[in-house]
């Protein structure tokens, strides 16, 4: 029987069933890792062991067996010295055919393959923090504002901005240093031969969570002129100009309303105000909007998509996205999408047929496509049928899971000559 393939992941995050073998509370995030792990596990787990090491709100380092696989922990701020020793420990242990690191930005990853060396390495390109820095105030004059809640956690517009780019130091430095990545969209490709000339580049798609796969939205199903959107987190996810395009849409359709997942502004007390949260309640007030805008708070799973299916447009105005999650997840259930045209949006949308596009800075050129979405049925029902087309094929998990691993043998294969 030939040997199994040991594989080491990387993460930024502990899975689910580790957080419930541990009694910690399960993240929101992170979802397309748990969603990788299974469709690998369904086509490959005679073929592989899974090993994963990733940070955790723990005091000491930890190893734990769950989901067929085994999960190494270390502390959240454990010090570079003891960290580098651990992981090397870990690296020694485990003798990985194959290490997958997934985001190209955390600090770990990078001591790992200074410790451990990157030949049998490969990153997974989420989004390019490097570049990212670019757009981080989209648009906006945040440079020296700040809120008390921003002063007492240090986490002005423009330390938020600087830690994007430190970030991003540290991610160019270890693109330069593996020889493989997998991505996603021309543009993450465009980027990592330009940092990394020799680098081996493979593409990937990444699955979606399972019960997105089993859902459809319905035109008369949904409820009439409404608006699914990002959450409102950082400057990036571009809720201000989704707000400057909302008024002009309202004068068409006066019964518009916006909903948004993530932070719950409505119940946010001012001291715990961030400023580019502050800035979204002034454009609140000033344009009489709080009748038609909801915010959802943090939702899970089957509330995200019953949000998507109630909702007549998603809208995604980012000033900067890779392959944004929450299109491939609106696409892939038929709602019809309305994205700004940045970054990689050019791979997961073609205008008119899988979506609509429009320029980031044009909030009018936004609000006329959310218009001609409500007002043409016909269209409507042409960008769900093209979206979920495009993204059934796109985010196939058995033919993910068969390219995932040609990946493998390939990093496998290459290291070992």
């Amino acid at each position: 029987m030939a040997e199994k393939m040991r594989i080491l992941w990387l993460s930024n995050i502990i899975l689910p069933e580790v957080s419930e073998q541990l009694g910690l509370p399960k993240l929101v995030i992170g979802s397309w890792l748990t969603a990788y792990k299974s469709v690998l596990q369904s086509a490959h787990a005679a073929d592989m062991e899974l090993h994963i090491i990733a940070p955790y709100a723990g005091t000491s380092f930890a190893e734990v067996d769950a989901g067929d696989a085994r999960h190494y922990l270390f502390p959240e701020h454990t010090g570079k010295k003891a960290l580098g020793a651990w992981l090397k420990s870990v690296n020694d242990r485990v003798r990985p055919y194959v290490v997958h690191i997934h985001g190209s930005e955390y600090p770990h990853s990078s001591l790992f393959v200074d410790v451990c060396g990157g030949a049998n390495a490969v990153l997974s390109i989420q989004g390019l923090v490097s570049i990212y820095a670019r757009y981080y105030y989209a648009g906006l004059d945040l440079q020296g504002k700040f809120t008390l809640r921003d002063l007492l956690k240090r986490d002005t517009p423009c330390l938020q901005r600087q830690d994007f780019e430190r970030r991003g130091r540290l991610e160019r430095s270890l693109i330069s240093r593996v020889g493989n990545v997998i991505g996603r969209t021309s543009w993450d490709y465009a980027h990592s031969v330009a940092i990394n000339p020799s680098v081996r580049y493979h593409t990937c798609q990444e699955p979606l969570r399972e019960g997105f796969y089993h859902a459809a939205w319905d035109l008369h199903g949904c409820r009439r002129h409404t608006i699914f959107a990002c959450q409102p987190s950082y400057p990036i996810k571009g809720l201000h100009q989704l707000l400057a395009a909302l008024p002009l849409v309202r004068r068409r359709y006066p019964d518009v309303h916006l909903y948004l997942p993530g932070v719950n502004l409505g119940d946010r007390p001012w001291w715990k105000m961030r400023a580019y949260w502050r800035y979204i309640n002034k454009q609140i007030r000033q344009h009489n909007l709080r009748d038609c805008v909801t915010f959802l708070g943090g939702l899970p799973e089957g509330e995200m998509l019953r949000q998507y299916l109630s909702a007549n447009v998603f809208v995604c105005p980012s000033s900067i996205e890779n392959s944004s999650n929450s299109v491939c997840e609106a696409q892939i259930l038929g709602t019809p999408v309305v994205a700004s045209y940045v970054g990689g949006m050019m791979d997961l949308v073609e205008d008119g047929t899988s979506g609509l596009l429009y320029r980031f800075e044009e909030a009018e050129m936004l609000a006329e496509k959310i218009c001609s979405v409500f007002s043409d049925d016909t269209l409507a029902l042409k960008l769900s049928q093209g979206g979920r087309d495009v993204a059934m094929t796109r985010h196939d998990r058995a033919a993910i899971a068969d390219a995932l691993w040609s990946i493998y043998q390939s990093v496998r294969d290459t290291s070992n000559r």
